[in-house]
């Protein structure tokens, strides 16, 4: 039987406000399936699953581990710019949002002991497209 995931926390439903300051520092408009995650529920705490996915980032006032913002700065040499990252798993990897035109929407895993040197512009030999946009990879993950 599929079980579905579960939430350690769930945080609130995020601003409209907060939403377009995200677009607006990221330069792009958010896919559709993800924006309507984020005016659900802005993120939180995921409880074990087969991605070992650890926490999808906020956009509200929660510590810097789960702060969208603190993630863009953090990973802002570090990830393709056409990357969003989105949620970390237990090892420190990411899963990220693609806003580029050719495959808008759809959800990547960037493996953080592949990345470039430091120095180096970020490298697309660490990234595996995982699911065709949000939706589809959040129905991917099974509870343990």
């Amino acid at each position: 039987m599929i079980m579905p995931i579960g939430y350690l926390r769930r945080e609130p439903p995020a601003s409209i406000e907060l939403i377009a300051q995200l677009e607006g520092r990221i330069g792009h408009s958010l896919p559709d399936d993800y924006r309507q995650y984020l005016l659900q529920q802005d993120g939180g705490r995921i409880d074990n699953n087969t991605r070992a996915v650890d926490t999808v980032f906020s956009l509200g006032d929660v510590p810097d581990y789960a702060s969208m913002w603190d993630k863009l700065g953090t990973y802002q040499e570090r990830v393709p710019s056409w990357l969003l990252p989105v949620a970390d798993d237990s090892t420190g990897n990411l899963y990220a949002i693609s806003v580029r035109p050719d495959d808008y929407g759809s959800v990547w895993f960037w493996d953080h002991e592949e990345e470039a040197d430091e120095g180096d512009p970020p490298s697309e030999d660490n990234i595996t497209r995982t699911a065709q946009n949000w939706a589809v990879f959040l129905d991917s993950l099974q509870a343990l």
